[in-house]
């Protein structure tokens, strides 16, 4: 069958340390209201009252006064607030890795959850595609996928090109390279080419950048980055239908046993994409063999095990109708 389903034990570890990471996520978005610090500065023989932030910037609340004297001592109550929950909360983390470890539920490679860490850090939206997807899949349905579905050494990441001024934004006058690098120093490109998308590091995993093609779109800030050093995202006309599809969140935990949420595309999009790529006559025939067996795989997977997907009509006018009716005529699984 290609998976195996959680026993009780491992559904109730991962329930409770996935809940504890849905805390831990909730607790990290009020982290801008107690970034920095706060100061008094005296100018011209009076105090005011300042907020730093990191990378020398600084806004002045006001004079000193009862109000703002009342402010500072808020914000420094918050901060300490905050930081002991900060910390109690990585220590719960770290004990439910343990369990997850013991129960065998560390399952995404280490290197790849770096570098997905990385680019969430920065706030680079991206969708992980091909083979480490069918992780964020199985963790959906409660289950265990098994091995040979899953070998990879590298990381598909999905940019969608029409979000590039975001992205350069959010880059901050870095590149993709860099934010990769702050995951692993040793990460290089794999060559010198122009068309460069890869990036690999000593122990030879790789992350591969991919985009849509078929897509025209004006030159922007995004295009300027791409066209100095840095990895330039591969064009594949197919990965359009990847853009389009729904989005698909779940979390899984790495190596360590440590919780990651995967951002990827609905499982449905998954198995109609990998179809048409194992149909191809082009395609390295092990590799339309490991496509259509992943395509059966997440199929199976989705009629027995995620019975709770909502139903959507997204799909299907996404793709063209050649390659669902195919899809689901071939595979007694899959309905859309």
């Amino acid at each position: 069958m290609g998976y195996r389903k959680l026993t009780s034990e491992q559904a109730r570890v991962v329930v409770n340390a996935q809940a504890l990471f849905t805390q831990y996520e909730a607790h990290r978005i009020d982290s801008g209201k107690v970034a920095g610090s706060m100061h008094w500065k005296t100018i011209n023989g009076t105090q005011y009252l300042y907020r730093a932030f990191s990378h020398g910037r600084n806004t002045s609340l006001g004079r000193r006064c009862s109000s703002t004297e009342a402010l500072m001592l808020r914000f420094k109550s918050q901060q300490q607030e905050y930081k002991e929950r900060d910390a109690q909360l990585r220590e719960q983390i770290s004990i439910h890795a343990g369990y997850i470890r013991v129960n065998g539920l560390n399952r995404f490679p280490v290197t790849g959850a770096r570098v997905i860490r990385a680019l969430q850090k920065q706030n680079i939206p991206y969708r992980l595609i091909g083979t480490n997807a069918l992780y964020a899949y199985e963790a959906r349905a409660s289950s265990v996928i098994m091995p040979e579905h899953l070998a990879t050494n590298d990381v598909d990441i999905l940019m969608d090109a029409r979000q590039g001024i975001r992205i350069a934004a959010n880059l901050k006058r870095r590149t993709l390279l860099d934010v990769v690098k702050d995951s692993d120093k040793s990460f290089r490109r794999v060559s010198a080419s122009e068309h460069e998308f890869s990036a690999a590091n000593n122990s030879g995993y790789r992350v591969d950048f991919v985009t849509q093609g078929g897509y025209q779109f004006k030159p922007n800030e995004f295009d300027a980055i791409l066209e100095q050093d840095d990895l330039t995202p591969v064009a594949i006309d197919s990965l359009k239908w990847h853009v389009a599809a729904p989005n698909f969140e779940a979390i899984t935990f790495d190596d360590r046993g440590m919780p990651l949420r995967l951002r990827t595309v609905d499982p449905r999009a998954f198995v109609l994409h990998k179809w048409f790529v194992s149909q191809q006559p082009d395609r390295n025939s092990l590799k339309r063999n490991r496509d259509e067996g992943q395509a059966r795989l997440i199929a199976t997977l989705i009629r027995r095990e995620m019975t709770d997907l909502p139903p959507t009509k997204a799909i299907k006018k996404i793709f063209p109708n050649f390659v669902s009716r195919q899809a689901t005529d071939s595979m007694d699984d899959f309905d859309l």
